[in-house]
C-alpha cells in the first residue's frame, strides 16, 4: 500500500461526485442516487462513513453504522432497506453498541492494492464498538464466487455468522467480468 493513503470521516469527505460513482457502479439502486442523497448519508452516519484517499485521488469508501443490538447478528435487520433506513442511515446511533460494515466498495483501478485489508483494519482501530464485535453486511454471490468477500473477512479474522437470503433484492455485481445475482448478505464478525 502506498504510504500516501489516508482516510476521511463525515463531513471531512471531499470529491463527493467521485464517491458516489464508485458506489452508484458496485450496489446500483442501493447506493446513493447523487451528491445530496450521499450527503444525508454521511451527515446521518455520526462519522461511521469513511473515504480513502490515494494521494488527493478517492480510491474507496466505508458505509458503517452503530445500531443497539448487543453483537447478536441475529439482531440485524433482514433487508438493506430495514437496515438503514431506505438508505439514508437515519437508522444509525450514536450510543449504538455495535458496529456494522454495511459497504465496503473500491474504485476499479485501485483493486489488489490492499485497500480492503486497511479499510477492515481502520474500522477495527478506530471504532468504537461496545459490544466488542464489529458485524460486517457483505454480498454473497451465487454458484462458486458465492462467499468471495466473506473469505476476504474471514482471512482477516472475521467468522460467518448468519446469511440473509435477498437482503437487497435485484442486485448484481460484476466479478471477474462476469455478471453475478448478489441479492444475499453473508454477516461475519469481527472480535475486538
Amino acid at each position: 500500500m502506498e504510504t500516501s493513503l489516508k482516510f476521511r470521516q463525515g463531513e471531512h469527505i471531499d470529491q463527493r461526485d467521485a464517491g458516489v460513482d464508485i458506489l452508484k457502479k458496485y450496489w446500483k439502486a442501493f447506493a446513493p442516487r447523487n451528491v445530496n442523497e450521499w450527503g444525508e448519508r454521511i451527515a446521518n452516519s455520526g462519522g461511521y462513513v469513511v473515504a480513502a484517499y490515494i494521494g488527493d485521488v478517492i480510491a474507496g469508501v466505508l458505509e458503517a453504522m452503530r445500531l443497539d443490538i448487543g453483537g447478536d447478528p441475529h439482531r440485524v435487520p433482514t433487508t438493506f432497506q430495514e437496515l438503514t433506513a431506505d438508505g439514508t442511515w437515519k437508522t444509525h446511533r450514536d450510543s449504538g453498541d455495535t458496529v456494522i460494515l454495511v459497504d465496503l466498495t473500491i474504485a476499479p483501478e485501485y483493486h489488489g492494492v490492499g485497500l480492503f485489508e486497511a479499510f477492515a483494519k481502520y474500522a477495527r482501530q478506530s471504532f468504537e464498538s461496545p459490544s466488542g464485535v464489529i458485524l460486517t453486511y457483505s454480498p454473497l454471490f451465487f454458484a462458486e464466487k458465492r462467499y468471495w468477500v466473506v473469505d476476504k473477512h474471514e482471512r482477516l479474522g472475521a467468522k460467518l455468522t448468519k446469511e440473509l437470503p435477498r437482503s437487497r433484492p435485484g442486485l448484481t455485481m460484476t466479478m471477474g467480468g462476469e455478471e453475478l445475482i448478489a441479492e444475499d448478505v453473508g454477516i461475519t464478525a469481527y472480535s475486538l
